[in-house]
């Protein structure tokens, strides 16, 4: 039997975030290059062989520049999710570079989504399963929070 909305929200809150704040510094160490995310070629079935997945999965996502997250979400299919952060085509597709561009261009008006697109392949990638939906909306909105994150946005 599922427990009680409030029992999970505060078990969420006050045992589960902590441990994947700390989940995060590992992940750190270990992040994956973004080249395997945009390179020609390289589709959702040659990431998940190459992550030692057989399936893509519900968790949370981050964007490292140097060793800064400076970019988390959350996906019910990561994996996916990070191919179309490269190789959308809309907006919503390409939402980091979208933010990117909105964040950089009031005082670089020659930064553009190509300029992102080239910033993010720089970058490392780390993620993690979680696959229940309110732990996943919940540890995404606190990791953004704890790491100030850079373009992810509350306004």
């Amino acid at each position: 039997m599922e427990q009680p909305l409030a029992l999970r929200f505060e078990r969420i809150v006050n045992e589960n975030l902590p441990k994947r704040k700390e989940m995060i510094r590992v992940l750190k160490e270990n992040a994956m290059p973004a080249d395997l995310f945009y390179k020609k070629g390289n589709g959702v079935k040659f990431i998940l062989e190459k992550t030692g997945r057989l399936t893509d999965f519900k968790g949370i996502y981050g964007f490292l520049d140097g060793d800064k997250l400076v970019y988390i979400d959350e996906s019910s299919y990561v994996i996916r999710r990070l191919v179309r952060q490269f190789k959308g085509n809309s907006k919503y597709q390409l939402k980091l570079a979208t933010l990117m561009v909105a964040t950089h261009q009031p005082s670089d008006s020659s930064f553009t989504s190509a300029s992102a697109l080239n910033k993010m392949k720089k970058m490392k990638i780390i993620f993690m399963d979680v696959p229940d939906d309110l732990e996943r909306q919940l540890t995404t909105l606190y990791l953004q929070c704890q790491f100030e994150c850079r373009y992810n946005r509350f306004d």
